[in-house]
């Protein structure tokens, strides 16, 4: 998933009660493509690298199915991966409208892909702030090691992660954004808030997301959940890599591949396995 800037008004203590019941990215699934649909800017960089490597591409953390259209498309094979049941039901819809139902799709944890074969893919994605989601150094560790062991020798790992530059992080604490509002089918309109907590001693960003429904008959609902991101720092996450068996081949600023810089709103690292 993206998960890259969001915000919050105060919580009903119903509604933090039924957060605590409720799995966020079944919550997400629902509105993640109204916003996330329009986000083209890194497609054309994924289908470079895809080119570069060839056939089977695994995207890890697929969500929707964003990514996997395009790379089908043109012609690549590819299978996804994602843990959330309800994200791959939202995938498996728009690859069957595609006309692309021979994509395959696994649901699973990135810290444990043992239903994957060994040494078969050329290319693995985790693409905006997939990697974030797991929720700790031990977590980060154990799927880095599993996507080694299901890389071939030679291919490629590439990870867009958030540059956690200090004006990045305090610019969220404390703060309520409108991230965005949107129509639906039914009539209702949708507009969503989001806030975020940092904690740099843990390295954490506590993201909790409303999504505020109002009908056509002006009643309004609204649904409540709560994520966390594990942030990494660019030498931290190298290590991490190295400790799992990659040689770092480069690491980015952008989508346009320009340097890293102090400013620099992302990292983009390509990694092989060694």
């Amino acid at each position: 998933m993206r998960g890259r800037a969001h915000r919050f008004p105060p919580a009903l203590g119903t509604i933090q009660g039924m957060e605590q019941a409720r799995d966020p990215y079944a919550v997400i699934a629902e509105y993640y493509d109204l916003e996330f649909d329009a986000f083209t800017e890194d497609v054309d960089l994924y289908l470079a690298f895809a080119r570069r490597t060839g056939s089977p591409v695994l995207e890890l953390g697929c969500g929707t199915g964003r990514l996997l259209v395009p790379l089908a498309r043109a012609g690549f094979q590819v299978e996804g991966v994602d843990r959330s049941a309800a994200m791959l039901a939202r995938a498996t819809e728009r690859l069957a409208r595609e006309g692309l139902s021979h994509v395959r799709l696994h649901q699973a944890d990135l810290t444990d892909l043992a239903e994957l074969p060994a040494c078969r893919y050329t290319l693995a994605i985790l693409a905006v702030n997939g990697f974030l989601h797991l929720p700790s150094r031990a977590a980060q560790q154990a799927a880095l090691v599993q996507i080694h062991r299901v890389l071939r020798p030679g291919g490629l790992l590439l990870l867009d992660v958030l540059h956690p530059t200090p004006a990045q992080l305090e610019g969220w604490e404390g703060h309520l954004l409108h991230d965005g509002s949107w129509s639906l089918p039914d009539g209702s309109q949708l507009d969503r808030f989001s806030a975020r907590r940092v904690s740099p001693a843990e390295q954490t960003i506590e993201t909790r997301l409303f999504y505020d429904r109002r009908r056509p008959d002006s009643t309004l609902a609204r649904d409540a959940v709560t994520y966390t991101l594990r942030y990494v720092h660019r030498f931290e996450l190298e290590l991490l890599l190295e400790g799992a068996g990659f040689a770092v081949e480069a690491i980015y600023g952008s989508y346009q591949l320009d340097p890293l810089e102090d400013d620099s709103p992302l990292m983009f690292v390509v990694a092989q396995r060694a």
